[in-house]
């Protein structure tokens, strides 16, 4: 069985020049980085000759490609629908599933002040779909909302 060996500190060092190259290097890795630095020459010249790349790269002017690129066509997936129906199957059957057990269970007993102060789940979806049909059908400036009656 293999173990994995631990970076070296020279290999951290390297990564985190990369990192602080790109501006995402944290204070507490530049600390480290700065006090590798001072301790080693090597990991010093690799960080000058990797800053030099990097300033060289980004002052050079764009180019255009002198051969032209095409990507192939996408190929849909007859798999990747099936799931996404398959998916939409379940969730349309456990809502279902949830609406069944909702209207069949019978509610616990409720006082007088909870039935006039909290309508219940059903009162309550039943005054959302008026609402929205309303809104649908009602010019906005017509808009009444008052209260629902039960059903």
């Amino acid at each position: 069985m293999l173990t994995p060996v631990p970076p070296s500190d020279c290999q951290r060092a390297r990564e985190a020049v990369s990192v602080q190259l790109d501006g995402e290097l944290s204070e507490l890795g530049s600390a480290r980085l700065s006090a590798h630095l001072r301790d080693c020459d090597a990991c010093t010249a690799y960080a000058l000759e990797v800053a030099a790349v990097a300033t060289r790269l980004r002052a050079a002017p764009l180019e255009r490609p002198r051969v032209g690129i095409a990507l192939p066509a996408r190929r849909r997936r007859p798999g990747l629908q099936i799931a996404a129906a398959a998916a939409v199957a379940v969730a349309a059957a456990s809502s279902l599933a949830v609406g069944h057990a909702l209207r069949s269970s019978n509610p616990p007993a409720q006082t007088a002040t909870q039935v006039v102060t909290a309508p219940s789940l059903q009162q309550d979806i039943v005054s959302q779909h008026i609402l929205a049909m309303e809104r649908k059908l009602v010019p906005a400036g017509t808009l009444r909302v008052g209260p629902v009656l039960a059903l």
